[in-house]
């Protein structure tokens, strides 16, 4: 990666973890303020994960959607004054965002700051048919853990999941308890699975648990420079990284609160993300995973999702993190999956948290 990219990135990150309230205020070293398009939800203004950031060739389909526009993403600290989109060539519209266009078939939407670079991306509205997904999963116990109840662990929740709404998702899981994603890279296993043989609608990345809070360099160095390049030959056209934002732990150790390690997580984070999609051009979004889960301990304890060692997710959390991934995943709303393992009002509880927390 070039030096320059690298400082800039490190200064993100310093800004991120000192300031985790405060975004940067500058615009990118490339000069594209415009780094994408969403979909935004428009009561929620979330953009619909796994939908967004919009891909060329993404089928949008309005029947399964509600009150949804298309928003440009901006750089980190750019502000959205003199932002225009253009919708099939029209007139430009002085806004950050626009309304789906309701015509079916294929449209362009391009979206400029000021005199800066245009980004467009083309899309079709439509009924669309829900394809197989392709997914490879690497992580570590947070997704390993098995739901007692049903003997499965999060990927295969998900591939459950799916098969019972009558989709496919065909998952490759690289598992292992305590490992860093570094770490991973040693397994023969991660090595293939990365090695272009196979190509793969979404890679989802689980980090260890407390690295990305404690060690952001660490968590970017091998992000960036160890898994990035393999992206672009095991990445389908259209797809995405999904980067696994996970809960903070009962003991935020070395943090004074779980706030604020709730606080360090969402801010590394961010920057990662923004430093694939800068950097590297990598289409990736964040599972909002900790966000849901913060949602759920506001209201009903850390003792409801989070196994008594503190850290592992207990049955109940697995289902939320499997409904989140859904929805991502399969790009539709987890609202109405089943309940399999769980009661009907505590599943139908995790599923709306699941859905408001994805952009449903």
């Amino acid at each position: 990666m070039p030096y320059r990219h690298r400082l800039a990135i490190a200064a993100v990150l310093a800004i991120a973890a000192v300031l985790a309230w405060a975004a940067p205020r500058v615009a990118a070293s490339d000069g594209r303020v415009v780094r994408g398009v969403s979909l935004v939800n428009d009561a929620t203004g979330r953009p619909v994960l796994g939908l967004s950031p919009l891909t060329g060739g993404t089928v949008v389909d309005p029947s399964r959607l509600a009150g949804v526009s298309l928003r440009a993403d901006l750089a980190a600290g750019a502000r959205p004054g003199g932002v225009t989109l253009t919708l099939d060539g029209g007139a430009p519209t002085a806004a950050p965002s626009v309304p789906l266009p309701a015509a079916p078939g294929a449209h362009t939407l391009t979206a400029r700051a000021g005199s800066g670079p245009a980004y467009s991306v083309r899309f079709t509205v439509g009924p669309a048919a829900p394809p197989a997904v392709d997914v490879l999963f690497v992580g570590n116990s947070l997704l390993g853990t098995v739901a007692d109840a049903s003997g499965e662990n999060t990927p295969a929740l998900v591939r459950h999941l799916a098969s019972a709404t009558g989709r496919t998702l065909h998952a490759t899981e690289v598992i292992h308890s305590g490992y860093t994603l570094r770490r991973h890279l040693d397994d023969a296993a991660v090595r293939t699975a990365l090695n272009g043989d196979r190509q793969y609608d979404a890679i989802v990345l689980q980090e260890y648990s407390t690295l990305v809070a404690t060690d952001p360099s660490a968590a970017t160095a091998t992000l960036l420079d160890a898994y990035a390049p393999m992206f672009a030959r095991t990445l389908k056209p259209g797809g995405r990284v999904v980067l696994f934002k996970n809960w903070a732990l009962v003991d935020p150790s070395p943090f004074p609160t779980r706030d604020a390690a709730k606080a360090a997580i969402d801010a590394t984070y961010a920057a990662l993300s923004a430093a694939l999609s800068a950097t590297l051009d990598t289409p990736n979004l964040l599972a909002p995973i900790g966000d849901a889960f913060e949602t759920v301990i506001a209201d009903r304890g850390t003792a409801y999702l989070i196994a008594p060692d503190g850290k592992h997710p207990n049955q109940t959390a697995i289902y939320l993190d499997a409904v989140t991934l859904y929805g991502i995943l399969c790009r539709e709303s987890p609202r109405d999956l089943p309940d399999l393992y769980l009661t009907a009002p505590d599943a139908s509880y995790l599923r709306d948290v699941a859905a408001t927390a994805i952009g449903y």
